[in-house]
């Protein structure tokens, strides 16, 4: 019978460690942190006990979605991993023990883990989460490790799209937005002005404008050139995401760079750190708040007026959709809010009806 696995110390590197999976794993560094380093032991064989091999008959919810993490590291964008992954290891939390061939899961097990997060108030982010959570399972489906999705079945409504953004909410927004003044460079209202201005006038999505650099910027060609973005890895042949400048954006860009932040990125808050999406979010709602405009303009807006416009200006759908750095006119038709222009929609309607002389 062969010796209990458990920690011990390995005076070569000053370490606790054990055998998990085939391989040593450090448990805590220096002799003085035993407790630290059982700790950690016990917790490795929790996580082994409901999260077995993904090779085994019957995996846990916690074993799909480790499974399915490892796979969509390599295939996702960072931010995209980051965010499916915090979702994650929520329903983990809650449900990873369950065993998922066993009838152990059903789908209330899902809507009720949901429920019990009221913080996510908005049909959307509802739907954006179970879509998540749903991802693993329909994964490990299609990977034969398992027979079925357990939480297939429930779905969220998406509420109505996330619309536009007014040009005079656009307008009360930049002068509701507040910061300390500083002698000597922009001030925080300055910095986040900017960042809005140049949404509004490229269609970027935020994240893509947070993370923009000076290396991709080519201001004589008029253009940043993304060769890692959100859609790279959905196409079969990849191709770079390109973001157009106008005047007024070549103008923008070439002020800031004149000012000579330090750093790579193009956009930075006045602590001189780059724009992370849920700063922008914060700021978007004091800014709302202080100009007295509905809950409903969000940072997003921005974007579906910029698609809007191109379409109510004329510019074809497939244009328009490589403006806005999609793979497809169908998601570009997603994100247009037609319904709403009755100016565009009337004039269109008077087009048909009264073709005029030589039709």
């Amino acid at each position: 019978m062969g010796r209990p696995r458990k920690p011990y110390f390995r005076k070569s590197d000053n370490s606790w460690v054990s055998r998990f999976g085939g391989r040593y794993v450090k448990l805590a560094k220096g002799r003085e942190n035993k407790a630290e380093a059982f700790r950690k032991f016990h917790e490795l064989e929790l996580a082994e006990r409901i999260s077995p091999n993904p090779d085994a008959v019957n995996l846990t919810v916690a074993g799909v979605i480790e499974a399915y993490l490892e796979s969509a590291r390599t295939r996702c964008a960072p931010s995209t991993f980051a965010q499916r992954k915090q979702y994650l290891q929520l329903f983990a939390e809650a449900h990873g023990w369950r065993r998922v061939n066993d009838s152990d899961c059903k789908p209330l097990h899902l809507t009720s883990w949901l429920d019990s997060h009221p913080e996510w108030k908005s049909a959307w982010s509802r739907a954006t989460i179970t879509n998540i959570v749903q991802r693993p399972f329909n994964w490990a489906v299609q990977q034969r490790l398992v027979t079925a999705n357990p939480f297939r079945g429930v779905a969220s409504s998406t509420g109505m799209p996330r619309r536009p953004m007014t040009d005079e909410e656009f307008e009360k927004l930049l002068a509701a937005i507040e910061g300390k003044k500083f002698k000597n460079g922009p001030s925080p209202a300055d910095r986040f002005r900017e960042m809005l201005t140049f949404l509004r006038h490229t269609g970027a999505r935020p994240g893509e404008a947070s993370v923009l650099k000076w290396d991709q910027v080519d201001l004589a060609a008029g253009c940043a050139l993304f060769r890692e973005h959100k859609t790279a890895k959905t196409l079969r042949v990849p191709k770079p995401r390109v973001i157009v400048f106008d005047e007024a954006v070549k103008a923008l860009l070439a002020a800031i760079r004149e000012r000579g932040d330090p750093g790579d990125h193009v956009f930075l808050t006045y602590r001189l750190t780059p724009w992370h999406r849920s700063t922008l979010s914060q700021r978007i709602v004091r800014a709302r708040r202080k100009a007295k405009i509905p809950e409903d303009v969000k940072l997003y807006g921005l974007r579906h007026a910029f698609g809007t416009r191109a379409i109510t200006s004329g510019v074809d759908i497939k244009t328009a959709a490589e403006l806005m750095g999609h793979n497809s006119t169908r998601m570009t038709e997603h994100y247009v809010h037609l319904a709403g222009q009755r100016a565009h929609l009337a004039a269109a309607m008077r087009r048909v009806n009264d073709p005029g002389p030589g039709s």
